[in-house]
């Protein structure tokens, strides 16, 4: 009699332990049948920190809108942790992908790693042409799609400009202006990382827009060469102000965190840096100002460089495709992109239905958007000539140190394009 009455009550046990299992992972969607999925997402773990409080928000919103599905979210998303689950068939549901802006995207499809999303019907309507391409690979969608940007600019130090009777310029002319007016009353032009591969083309990526936006344009159709007397322009720009002493003393051994203590104590007046950086300098200076280099007609065009910040794709693998498209439909939704706007510090907005932040209406006072001139290099690059890499640690070394000139540096380029044909 006691053997019989232990085993129900560990029948009942048990079966209280099914049913309460049960419902912590399924709910009744609104035909009734039982649903729940629960989707993992591996967001961008380097921007953890500044991503963190908008997700918070978004992950929450969603699943209050869809409370048949929960949302798993990790940082685990690095290069290395999803090149190894690629590699190993072992994506998460989701992970954060940085679209066309690294070849990393389209060798994740042809692998066959990645969830086509044309049958999905994602609305596309509220973005630009260049959005729509960061997002897509061959002829078809893989990703959600971009609405905010980073770009480079000139940042620069407003007490010195007031003090010496200098504005933000109106055209090229007036750009080229300020250097010899600073230099003129004993003032350092301009701090230059030159020590830094990833902080000294800063410059070259604004001038390159300003100048030469038409060019870069050409050779991303595959029409034209970098002979462009813009575009050589731009080079030799760069080249004539090493060469005038217009950089702070010692740039060529100076590295980025240097180059920025200098600007920010008011050595120098100006540094060309990333919008990503306006959160330093704003933490620290009260007398911040910035502008976009206008070009010879005056328009101020901003570097394209599309974020990474709420893209993400889907891997091949779900067992839940189309939930995790309704999250992918979310982050391209009005209302998330409305938040992360607010929550990520530094965000610039490229859509005109979404409200930046006060700490960014300054970034967003420009023309038009013109080409990242090393996206456009690394696009007609091929395996066997990377004119990306001869940019970054041939060109912009050798103009920064006079040893190439702006015909010098076009050429060099110019003979690496012809063995890309």
């Amino acid at each position: 009699m006691q053997r019989r009455l232990i085993i129900v009550l560990l029948v009942c046990a048990l079966t209280s332990i099914f049913a309460l299992v049960g419902c912590s992972n399924t709910t009744k969607d609104s035909s009734g049948d039982e649903k729940q999925v629960t989707l993992t997402v591996w967001g961008d773990q380097e921007n953890q920190s500044k991503a963190e409080p908008a997700f918070n928000k978004i992950n929450k919103l969603f699943m209050e809108k869809h409370p048949n599905i929960k949302i798993d979210y990790q940082y685990s998303g690095t290069h290395q942790t999803i090149d190894t689950a690629v590699r190993s068939n072992s994506l998460p549901d989701l992970f954060y992908v940085q679209g066309n802006k690294t070849p990393m995207m389209e060798l994740y499809v042809n692998s066959g790693a990645l969830l086509p999303l044309d049958d999905y019907n994602l609305d596309v309507s509220r973005y630009s042409e260049e959005a729509i391409s960061y997002a897509t690979v061959g002829d078809s969608l893989y990703s959600s799609l971009p609405a905010f940007m980073d770009s480079q600019l000139i940042y620069y130090n407003k007490d010195i400009f007031k003090k010496y009777g200098i504005s933000e310029p109106k055209t090229f002319e007036e750009f080229i202006g300020i250097f010899d007016s600073l230099k003129e009353n004993g003032v350092k032009p301009m701090s230059m990382p030159g020590k830094d591969e990833w902080g000294r083309p800063w410059l070259a990526f604004s001038l390159a827009s300003a100048l030469a936006n038409d060019s870069l344009t050409n050779l991303a159709n595959g029409e034209g060469d970098f002979s462009d007397p813009n575009m050589v322009k731009t080079f030799q720009t760069i080249h004539d102000f090493a060469n005038n002493d217009y950089f702070s003393k010692n740039f060529i051994t100076t590295d980025t965190s240097g180059a920025q203590l200098s600007f920010t104590n008011g050595d120098v007046a100006m540094m060309a840096d990333g919008t990503w950086n306006h959160p330093t300098y704003t933490s620290t200076m009260s007398n911040l100002g910035s502008f976009y280099i206008p070009g010879i007609d005056g328009e101020k065009v901003a570097p394209l460089s599309l974020s990474n910040y709420t893209t993400y794709a889907v891997s091949a693998k779900t067992e839940h495709p189309k939930e995790a498209v309704e999250y992918l439909k979310f982050l391209s939704s009005k209302e998330a992109q409305q938040i992360a706007a607010e929550e990520i510090v530094g965000v610039i907005p490229t859509l005109d239905d979404i409200t930046p932040s006060e700490d960014v209406i300054e970034l967003t006072k420009y023309d038009s958007f013109g080409h990242n001139i090393l996206t456009v290099l690394s696009d007609v690059s091929t395996d066997k000539v990377a004119l990306n890499d001869i940019f970054m640690r041939e060109v912009i070394p050798g103009l920064l140190t006079n040893e190439l000139s702006g015909d010098e540096a076009a050429k060099l380029l110019n003979d690496a394009l012809a063995k890309t044909k």
